[in-house]
């Protein structure tokens, strides 16, 4: 009888030794067409196998099933009976998740550092990550500072980063994505030779799929053609005169050049990495999931909220409303100058119920739906094009939740915060105005004649008041949901992270004038 993997059982999945086989593996695109039929998939313990074919055949999403992200609800279809160690996987059935992925683009998290990369991914391993797996990945370390930023490091330093980060996962099977892509021969041979030494070290199999495989034909165990055509496996012998004619026999193969780039040679004993080897047998204690969380939630907050950026970007709106509001209320009144001091008290308790019920809570929700929404979008969209929830998914992280509710927490918590500190500020725009007008006049009238119905006779905000912080928290709530869906949508290019900013502007704007509009209706009746 078959051993489903469920829910409950990641944990022994990840922990499960020995290679990795497949038997009557079949994979079916949306549109019908067979990637494979009905083939067989052998990995021995340690062994390096190199999986090789046209762009566009298929091993991509090969890589995808083997590390459980394949998206079934998109109509893909699967088959066949995976076996792991001593667990045996219905694929018909139930997510693989089996292996590790490293990203051809190295879905590295651009809000963390190296050190925070590696540790985020070693506190959401299933299993209690030993000091021997920490050594294993040490020395591909030796040239990165470990408060590095990620903007920082050269492509060989992101691809030894990626790399360390999946071998902390401690996952049963390492899956490489095109992992010598930009790189010249001798820096490929060398990354090999690296996977290889890990593969030794751990015991664990390594599956690399790459499209310019002859430099790396050297380091391999075996070699496996995806034949686009048949939809087969094929494996060859560990030889370039093989391996062309295994790939003459697939149509359609491209060849691009790679960009060359240096991968420098990692320094063993670095000691920046030294506090990774504490003590005897233990390395750096864990940290929870809430440590994590929070770490997101404060990192938007400062993002979407308290940046120095945003804080002079919503003062300025603020202040310049209120100058406004005051300069131009008076100054072009009905019959202007002529009823200014008659009609004094009347019109400053009005302009004082205009700015603090409408103009303000407008105004500052646009400016930070607009700004925000392009920030969000921005954001998301990156993480989109990159993988990067793709990467948290096969590491066993809660991306999606992490970075989504940390979103929403923090737009929800800094519209109403950036609201009250923009009312405060309108309101010392408006009153420096109106002292300028009238010189002669104290400051104490103006508060008792401006803040009439903004306050309650014992110094409180009104009822009233209470429904324009409900505008402002829906608005900026309802704002971050819409970009974060618009965002969410495929993205190939920059363009389209482009694309998306733009709507997430127009679409975030319309919804909070929309909230504004209908929220002071139902509470006019």
């Amino acid at each position: 009888m078959n051993d489903i993997v469920g829910e409950d059982e990641v944990g022994a999945v990840r922990a499960t030794g020995g290679g990795l086989r497949a038997t009557g593996l079949s994979i079916t695109r949306p549109d019908g067409v067979a990637i494979l039929r009905d083939v067989d998939l052998n990995i021995g313990p340690s062994e390096v196998v190199l999986l090789v074919g046209p762009s566009g055949c298929g091993k991509s999403t090969l890589l995808l099933l083997l590390g459980g992200l394949l998206d079934r609800g998109n109509g893909w279809t699967v088959s066949g009976l995976l076996t792991c160690g001593d667990l045996r996987i219905d694929l018909a059935e139930e997510q693989a998740g089996v292996g590790g992925v490293v990203f051809q683009s190295h879905a590295l998290f651009d809000e963390l550092d190296a050190e925070a990369n590696l540790r985020i991914a070693r506190d959401h391993a299933a299993g209690n990550v030993t000091p021997s797996l920490e050594a294993a990945m040490l020395p591909m370390l030796g040239d990165i500072d470990p408060h590095q930023a990620v903007s920082a490091s050269s492509g060989g330093q992101r691809q030894r980063l990626a790399i360390a980060r999946t071998v902390l996962s401690d996952q049963p099977v390492l899956l490489f994505d095109e992992p010598n892509s930009g790189l010249d021969i001798i820096s490929s041979r060398r990354l090999v030779e690296l996977i290889r030494g890990l593969c030794q070290t751990m015991g664990k199999p390594a599956l690399i799929a790459v499209h310019h495989a002859s430099e790396l034909i050297p380091v391999a165990d075996r070699i496996l053609v995806m034949d686009a055509r048949r939809a087969t496996l094929t494996e060859v012998a560990p030889n370039i005169d093989a391996l062309e004619a295994g790939l003459a026999v697939a149509s359609g193969i491209t060849d691009t050049p790679a960009v060359p780039q240096t991968l420098a040679t990692p320094d063993v004993d670095a000691r920046p990495w030294r506090r990774w080897r504490l003590g005897e047998g233990r390395g750096l204690p864990r940290h929870s999931r809430l440590f994590w969380f929070s770490r997101y939630v404060l990192g938007y907050l400062w993002l979407l909220c308290a940046s120095p950026v945003m804080l002079m970007y919503i003062a300025a709106g603020a202040a310049i409303t209120g100058f406004v509001t005051i300069w131009f209320g008076f100054n072009y009144y009905s019959y202007g100058g002529l009823l200014k001091s008659l009609l004094h008290d009347e019109t400053l308790v009005g302009l004082g119920t205009v700015q603090a019920r409408v103009a303000l809570p407008l105004i500052t929700t646009i400016l930070f739906v607009a700004r925000n929404s392009a920030v969000i979008a921005a954001d998301v969209g990156n993480r989109v094009m990159t993988s990067q929830f793709q990467a948290m998914d096969n590491l066993g992280i809660p991306g999606r939740l992490y970075v989504f509710s940390a979103i929403l927490i923090s737009t929800v918590i800094g519209s109403v915060v950036l609201l009250v500190l923009s009312m405060l500020l309108g309101a010392w725009a408006s009153q420096e105005t109106w002292m300028v007008q009238f010189p002669n006049q104290y400051r104490e009238l103006f508060r008792s004649l401006f803040f009439r119905n903004v306050l309650s006779p014992e110094g409180w905000p009104s009822a009233a008041m209470g429904w324009v912080v409900v505008k402002a928290a829906v608005s900026g709530f309802l704002a971050s949901v819409t970009s974060i869906l618009i965002a969410l949508g495929p993205k190939d290019s920059s363009v389209a992270v482009s694309r998306s900013v733009a709507n997430a502007i127009v679409v975030g704007v319309i919804v909070a004038l929309l909230v504004h509009a209908v929220i002071s209706a139902l509470t006019a009746i």
